[in-house]
């Protein structure tokens, strides 16, 4: 003999069609802004004074939807951004550089351009130290000049990619 209960559900209470009013003063302060700019939406026909105050539901969508418009249609919020991400990149970079993750392309050049000259450096005495025998010494030497001659001519294709102007042309 157990009686099930079901639960109540709450009544909806009635709600006025009229929305409630606001002053200015109090508008301001629901939106977070002075009444002198509620003055200013009000005169832009952003927001729509009804009687003695603002309709306090209708002013805050208005508002939204003003704010929403503004910052859709805004070139200089758009500029303003890029600058800010401008900024935090090369605020990044800069730090990047400082602990050492980051090197300038002056000192990566310098980098390369130093373990290449150790490569060649070394190819080229690579014949005399491998063999007494003039014949192999001689063809090593072929190959070390036909891989320095290869590895000058994708450096020159390289640079004239990017557009780089000749060593002769720049002293």
């Amino acid at each position: 003999m157990s009686e099930t209960v079901e639960p109540i559900a709450p009544i909806p209470r009635p709600r006025s069609r009229r929305s409630e009013t606001v002053s200015a003063s109090a508008l301001a302060q629901h939106l977070d802004c002075s009444p002198a700019y509620i003055d200013k939406l009000e005169a832009e026909g952003v927001i729509q004074r009804q009687g003695d105050g603002f309709p306090l539901d209708q002013s805050r969508i208005a508002y939204i939807r003003h704010l929403r418009r503004e910052r859709r249609q805004s070139p200089r919020s758009e500029a303003d951004a890029a600058l800010v991400a401008a900024k935090t990149e090369m605020l990044q970079l800069r730090l990047m550089e400082k602990k050492g993750e980051l090197l300038s392309r002056e000192d990566f050049d310098e980098a390369i351009d130093s373990m290449a000259g150790i490569v060649v450096t070394h190819l080229s005495g690579m014949a005399a130290r491998c063999s007494n025998d003039l014949i192999v010494r001689r063809k090593i030497d072929a190959l070390v000049h036909q891989v320095r001659r290869e590895l000058a001519e994708h450096c020159i294709r390289s640079a004239d990619k990017r557009g780089e102007r000749p060593l002769s042309e720049l002293g």
